[in-house]
């Protein structure tokens, strides 16, 4: 299976390589070309290559067999291409793709969340590349559920980027190119997910949002985790990545404000081991806040713990165990 990945990777970067040599463009772009020509699609750039240029993109595409791997293979392969790309062209931080030791757990609780149902509509606030989407969606597929997927994004490159990475794997995704900030969200979720970008948000904020400051710029995490909250069902669950230092800034009190509020459980803050980040500064912890209604109750206590290293499997099994046996007494897990 691994040799099967790392012939598909080599023939499809070599493929890349080629169409940044040939065309002149950054790494990012060229994936975006590289994928249309996957998907047996063309355009413009691709009309402008000489025949010898196609035959040699082509040969290293069907040498990459990436047609006969398995979606969860594909994925991979896809990853691999999606994370050598950002590196090349030195794309900023939010950016960067989820790495599976993350997706794996909000994938975990997000199974364990929608036991028993067999139709889960999906919903990602900051789709990026769309890695993390296509984790969680092929765990719940794998769990035998029909899912129900939106995205929404406000760069139009990541967004194409997704797209394809839908597309190649076979997914259904309604995607929008919208702020996330600003788009009225329709509380229809059963799961929001998201690596939420961090940084400040550039415009004025709507009145409405209880983590908006008054003076000065907000958190664009603060405000996408109080959109992620509106985009859920009532007792939908939010399973977020955010910065480790969330409740540290100076705009701390407006968040802590707002998870204090009658829309919204604060569950669950889980730490990531350390060596998961390169820059401490960058450093994340996963997030789990409930929409309150249904059969939603405050979980007690608040489960704050951190995920063993992946290489100890014996504490895995335990944090497993630990965590579904938090999930069962707090309702979220039948």
């Amino acid at each position: 299976m691994y040799e099967k990945i790392e012939v598909s990777v080599k023939n499809l970067q070599s493929a890349q390589q080629k169409l940044v040599a040939f065309l002149d463009i950054a790494s990012i772009e060229a994936l975006i070309i590289l994928f249309e020509i996957m998907l047996g699609q063309t355009d413009n750039d691709w009309e402008s290559l000489s025949h010898k240029q196609q035959q040699d993109l082509k040969k290293d595409v069907q040498a990459a067999k990436f047609s006969d791997l398995q979606l969860v293979d594909r994925r991979q392969v896809l990853q691999f291409l999606l994370v050598s790309t950002i590196h090349q062209d030195g794309l900023q931080a939010n950016y960067q793709v989820t790495p599976d030791a993350i997706g794996m757990w909000i994938a975990f609780i997000a199974e364990k969340f929608t036991e028993g149902k067999t139709d889960v509509h999906l919903k990602e606030i900051a789709v990026g590349t769309g890695n993390l989407l296509a984790t969680i969606s092929q765990a719940l597929q794998s769990a035998g559920k029909k899912v129900h997927i939106q995205g929404f994004e406000n760069d139009d490159t990541m967004l194409t980027v997704a797209s394809g990475v839908a597309a190649l794997l076979n997914e259904s995704w309604q995607l929008t190119l919208t702020d996330g900030v600003t788009t009225p969200m329709t509380g229809d979720a059963d799961i929001i997910i998201g690596d939420l970008p961090i940084g400040y948000y550039p415009k004025e904020v709507p009145k409405s949002f209880v983590t908006r400051i008054e003076e000065g710029l907000t958190f664009v995490h603060h405000l996408l985790i109080e959109q992620s909250v509106a985009a859920l069902k009532p007792g939908g669950l939010a399973i977020l990545t955010v910065p480790s230092n969330l409740f540290e800034s100076d705009q701390s009190k407006k968040l802590l404000s707002y998870l204090q509020t009658d829309e919204v459980y604060f569950q669950s803050l889980i730490q990531l081991p350390s060596n998961l980040f390169k820059d401490s500064k960058l450093r994340k912890v996963i997030l789990i806040l409930q929409r309150s209604g249904a059969d939603a109750v405050q979980a007690k206590p608040v489960m704050l713990a951190r995920t063993p290293e992946l290489s100890n499997e014996v504490e895995n099994k335990k944090f497993v165990t630990e965590l579904t046996a938090w999930m069962t007494a707090n309702h979220l897990y039948n």
